[in-house]
């Protein structure tokens, strides 16, 4: 009897452990085709309209929807045009996403020179000034939203940047297929919220004066990847400098040249000052 009962017991155990190792296959198989049909790499890009606060305390709610849409008929066209995908609006804001970065590099350069051409020909009394940051990786698509980790990072980017500039990371600088189009660089390290390390952040330059301005600038990549020289090193390397100097020294290597110059030229003027021997006339 008891035998049977401890059979019956291997035999339920057995078919548990082959349970948890189909639900876990299943898992597996459920994962990957999420990864598939859901998981992309893209470029993540962020706007924030500045100031918009400041013209419903000043002129009041009807200016700022106003404002807001001026914003919104320059930042939806552009993002389309360049084969983005705009995933939603918020306020005096916008999140999209690009398959590809040049196309995201784009669109941003497009919606600061529209900015920039309304604030010109239009004067208003507060500027349409606009943020825009972008960062490339992998993350989560669906159709209506997308999701994870690149987005937070592209949103701090964006509010890293000054109105009127366009900020990436350096995944998104590096995905740039044509990196001449538009005039980038390396321009300081950042600690961003809610991350450990520090990134790199890169501005892409969309004014052409601007541009010209700083084309000529101090490349500060070089300087913050040049790592300073030990000064460990640099007093080794004098200590042995030293000790060669004492053995040439000692050795007699070393040549007084001046006493050898000052006594040729004595030999010389001696032979300048002698008189010359008369030759007699036969």
């Amino acid at each position: 009897m008891e035998t049977q009962e401890k059979a019956n017991e291997s035999e339920i155990d057995h078919s548990e452990i082959d349970d948890v190792e189909k639900l876990i296959a299943e898992r597996e198989k459920l994962d990957a085709l999420f990864k598939e049909k859901f998981s992309k790499v893209v470029t993540v890009m962020f706007t924030h309209l500045k100031e918009s606060d400041a013209v419903t305390e000043s002129e009041g709610d009807f200016a700022t929807r106003t404002f807001i849409k001026k914003h919104n008929e320059i930042i939806i066209p552009s993002i389309e045009k360049n084969n983005g995908i705009l995933v939603k609006t918020m306020g005096d804001g916008s999140l999209s996403y690009f398959p590809k970065a040049q196309d995201a590099a784009r669109a941003g350069a497009v919606i600061q020179h529209e900015a920039d051409e309304y604030n010109l020909s239009s004067q208003p009394k507060i500027p349409l000034l606009i943020r825009v940051g972008m960062h490339t990786g992998t993350t989560i698509v669906e159709e209506n939203d997308i999701f994870g980790d690149v987005v937070n990072t592209a949103s701090r980017f964006e509010s890293t940047a000054n109105p009127g500039e366009i900020y990436m990371s350096e995944d998104t600088y590096n995905a740039l297929e044509d990196k001449g189009e538009y005039y980038c660089r390396f321009i300081k390290m950042t600690k961003l919220k809610g991350k450990k390390e520090e990134y790199k952040v890169y501005k892409l330059f969309w004014n052409p004066e601007e541009v010209e301005d700083n084309k000529f600038a101090t490349d500060t990549s070089v300087i913050e990847e040049t790592k300073p020289f030990p000064l460990k090193r640099v007093a080794i390397i004098l200590v042995c400098l030293l000790f060669l100097l004492l053995y040439f020294t000692k050795s007699g290597i070393f040549i007084d040249s001046t006493n050898e110059k000052r006594s040729i030229l004595h030999t010389v003027a001696l032979k300048n000052t002698s008189p010359s021997k008369k030759t007699s006339s036969p």
